[in-house]
């Protein structure tokens, strides 16, 4: 700490100023500074310093190290701990999200003897809102009111969370609390209260809230009249309803959108209103509202409502026509109809449309039909694919067809179109004939998935796909494992892109036709492809061939690292060790960079006290992670102390470790440091270093 030496003698607010501008640029040098501070002498009793560096614990997320500072200011350092200590840790909390470390530190402070304050609850039950969660809202408001403390936004939370978790009786609870506690209200609250009030249906309580919400100055807005219109239509009182919405223009109020959707989902919910219910929507209309927008917002109402079969009665007249001559209305209408089983409504305004598109007629058809596969629905779209209107086949619908047709068993209907299309001046592609060849063999008829494969084979045009793990499985089942090793290398010299899927048939249909070198690059490949599970059954062929050796547990050690899969990255170093296999410089530098990169520093620390304990040398990479983890905490003196490691060692700095150095110096702010590497890109150089891109670009971000 000699930079700071000339410091020495300033009196503590000083430090303290000098501590909180170092605070606003970086938090490397604020920690630092106050390391120095504690060396100094200057933190006895300085609960303001100590806040400071608690500041830049909660940013860091570092809440062991937290925790360890409060308990020496209550020690050594003999501070007064209050509530602001705990209030910097919980704030830190909320912008997180972290809702059980907010608990964490509210029953520290309270087990502690630490009184809390309006702020401490505010932010805690404003975390607990987000989240809704009820246990610990419950329990902060508990001890907030033990506490005689009154916090409008804590109400304000607990009431809204038991409204959204419809626990009305326990909302009206605390709407009871606020009068017993003789709470000010605010305009937050009046508003939470009448939307308790409104959801239920208790819509005379409400109107009550609002007459004294009036009474103590506050105007209400749109968002107060939203409420009424949603609790008017949840009562099925349209009436008043209607009556509100009205009279918005008269109170100098214009409707919104939500206020649009609570009257037609009331319109909804009453019987045989289907005529207010189109006039709202005129008079969204009228308001400006695009078509695409009152039309969504009358799906989405009624669909949220359970009675989306009622909408058709309510499009009509000029608006319906409107949707009849637009594609894209078109086409949400029919989806949404198709989706909710309302298939002869679809049938009815695809006949009705008065756009004629061949394209995009036939991809809608293809859409609908997709839909009510994927929804299970195959008779529907059995019955939209029948009443098609006829001209040229279409490949794609037909080959869905062809698939639905397989999945109902109807294997005669099936082939009939492959038939056809067989016939007509369509050519089939990969995807086509591996539904046909699908369908042949669900249907039993292993010749005729020959024939179809023969036929394919016959078309020069077609080049391999993935799909052609249909033919691998015949030729399985076939027996001909001639035939599947001399499909498998004529895929590899395709274009294929491989996945899962794909590797999973290979491994079952051609493992007993490869040879070991083909298995043992199998393996590679699908772990560059992050294919553990695959990767490991391969592994566990070659291991019962006795072919598994230190490379291949390296391999995959490495691949789970770099997914982060800490858990079956362990696990298979300990299968390694089981097998008789010393844990490798390679592997330890896996778990150096997986436990780095996830932040858990204890057990980076632990692999490399084990690390040191073993007979393995550190080289460039395991020097160079630790100087970037070290450096992405913008723990300068832990750098520094390895790159001295690093020089002693004999290897030096290569590229990598200058380039992660200069990083580092620029995460923790320390400019001056970072302006000193750039006289080193000279030394770089002469030690036949040449910068890099990324070089430049570090030098850069840390000059910023």
């Amino acid at each position: 700490m000699n930079e700071y030496g000339m410091l020495s003698e300033l009196s503590v607010e000083r430090c303290n100023a000098i501590l909180k501008d170092l605070g606003r640029s970086s938090d490397g040098k604020t920690m630092r500074f106050f390391e120095w501070m504690r060396e100094n002498g200057k933190l006895k009793g300085n609960v303001g310093a100590y806040n400071l560096a608690l500041r830049v614990l909660g940013r860091r997320g570092d809440w062991d190290a937290a925790e360890t500072m409060i308990q020496e200011m209550s020690g050594d350092s003999n501070c007064q701990v209050d509530f602001r200590v705990y209030n910097t840790l919980i704030y830190a909390c909320y912008k997180q999200g972290h809702v059980e470390l907010g608990t964490k530190w509210l029953r520290l402070m309270l087990e502690n003897g630490v009184r809390p304050n309006v702020a401490t609850f505010g932010m805690l039950m404003s975390l607990y809102q987000k989240g809704w969660n009820v246990a610990e809202a419950e329990f902060a408001f508990s001890q907030m009111r033990s506490f005689g403390i009154t916090c409008q936004s804590a109400y304000s939370a607990m009431i809204t969370i038991y409204t959204r978790m419809s626990l009305y009786d326990k909302a009206e609870e605390v709407i009871d609390f606020i009068q017993e506690d003789k709470v000010t209200l605010n305009l937050e609250n009046w508003l939470v209260l009448i939307n308790a009030y409104s959801q239920q249906g208790k819509l005379q309580e409400a109107e009550r809230v609002l007459l004294s919400m009036q009474n103590y100055g506050f105007s209400p807005n749109i968002v107060v009249h939203n409420m009424f219109v949603t609790g008017y239509g949840k009562a099925s009182n349209m009436d008043a309803a209607q009556s509100i919405f009205r009279n918005l223009q008269s109170v100098g109020l214009e409707p919104d959108a939500s206020t649009f959707r609570s009257m037609i989902e009331g319109w909804g919910r009453a019987e045989n209103y289907e005529e207010d219910a189109a006039r709202t929507l005129d008079d969204m209309k009228k308001m400006g509202c695009q078509y695409s927008s009152v039309l969504g917002t009358l799906l989405q109402a009624y669909v949220r409502d359970g009675r989306i079969d009622r909408v058709p009665l309510i499009l009509k007249g000029s608006f319906y026509e409107h949707v009849l001559v637009n594609q894209t209305l078109c086409s949400i209408l029919v989806m949404a109809c198709v989706k909710h089983c309302l298939v002869d409504d679809a049938i009815k305004v695809l006949q009705e449309k008065h756009w004629k598109d061949i394209i995009f007629e036939d991809n809608l058809y293809h859409l609908v039909i997709c839909s009510c596969k994927e929804l299970g629905h195959l008779e529907n779209a059995v019955k939209i694919y029948n009443q098609m209107p006829n001209r040229k086949p279409n490949l794609h619908i037909m080959c869905t067809m062809i698939d639905i047709y397989s999945i109902l068993g109807r294997f005669s209907e099936a082939e009939n179109l492959y038939l056809e299309l067989k016939s007509s001046e369509i050519s089939l592609d990969m995807i086509a004939f591996s539904i046909v060849v699908r369908m042949y063999v669900k249907s039993g008829s292993l010749k005729d998935a020959c024939s179809a494969l023969e036929t394919m084979d016959e078309q020069k045009n077609i080049v391999p796909d993935i799909y052609l793990f249909d033919m691998l499985r015949i030729y399985q089942q076939c027996g001909m494992l001639d035939k599947s090793r001399d499909l498998y290398y004529r895929i590899l010299k395709s274009r294929v892109t491989w996945d899962a899927e794909m590797y999973n048939c290979v491994i079952n249909c051609c493992s007993r036709a490869l040879p070991v070198d083909e298995l043992s690059r199998l393996f590679d490949e699908m772990l560059s492809h992050g294919l553990f599970t695959k990767a490991r059954k391969v592994l566990w062929l070659a291991r019962k061939r006795g072919l598994v050796d230190v490379i291949s547990y390296n391999t995959i050690i490495a691949a789970y690292g770099q997914s982060k899969d800490i858990k079956k990255m362990l696990s298979t170093v300990r299968e390694m060790q089981f097998n008789g296999f010393s844990v490798s410089l390679e592997v330890y530098n896996c778990l150096l960079d997986s436990y780095g990169e996830e932040g858990q520093l204890e057990s980076f620390r632990n692999v490399l006290r084990r690390m040191k304990g073993s007979s393995c040398a550190s080289d460039h990479y395991t020097y160079n992670i630790m100087i970037n983890i070290y450096g992405e905490q913008g723990w300068i003196e832990e750098v520094a102390n390895v790159l001295t490691e690093l020089k002693e060692s004999g290897l030096g700095p290569d590229l990598c470790s200058y380039n992660t150095l200069i990083k580092a110096y620029g995460i923790a702010g320390m400019v001056e440091d970072a302006v000193v590497l750039v006289v080193l890109v000279k030394e770089m150089r002469e030690n036949e270093i040449q910068p890099d891109r990324i070089t430049y670009t570090n030098l850069i971000n840390a000059l910023r």
